[in-house]
């Protein structure tokens, strides 16, 4: 089994999308942890703000297979295949760390870049992986938070942690 942490975001009817976000993959993967979410401005573009949030995953697939299914889950709740890189998402799922993979694998650079980026990245996936490095060079994520703390984040929702293995 792969450990997997999903950062998911929406910025269209947020709240419901992504409560179905995280619902649907825990059909076929085990749920671990559920971040607290945070509202944050829309980057890049002009649109409404973000609702953000990261989950801790367990599957038995390939990280081809993960990226795929994830793809087709953005697609089913209406991305299309041409969609402009900042624009409004009613659900947008990227894949931040697979294992303690580092590089270029099937077309996806991990860790995800925008977790030294990012904030409403960060915050979340310490929120659940205190004691989380990047695995590609052991730096500890929490390294990472200070060059982030002028970046707006607004806590809306606490944590789902109660929410039991697969």
């Amino acid at each position: 089994m792969s450990r997997v942490f999903l950062g998911l975001g929406s910025n269209i009817d947020a709240e419901q999308n992504l409560a179905a976000g995280i619902a649907r993959p825990s059909q076929q993967y085990s749920l671990l942890r559920v971040s607290p979410w945070y509202r944050s401005p829309a980057m890049g573009f002009d649109g409404p703000d973000f609702i953000n949030l990261v989950v801790e995953i367990e599957c038995a697939c390939s990280l081809a297979e993960l990226a795929a299914g994830l793809k087709q889950l953005e697609f089913d709740f209406g991305r299309s295949v041409d969609a402009v890189k900042y624009s409004s998402r009613a659900l947008d799922i990227d894949i931040l760390l697979f294992d303690d993979l580092a590089g270029e694998f099937a077309g996806l650079q991990l860790p995800r870049s925008d977790i030294q980026q990012f904030a409403f990245v960060l915050r979340p996936l310490l929120d659940i992986f205190p004691d989380g490095v990047d695995p590609a060079d052991g730096t500890p994520l929490t390294h990472y938070w200070p060059a982030l703390t002028d970046q707006p984040l607004y806590p809306v929702r606490a944590s789902q942690n109660s929410i039991a293995r697969g």
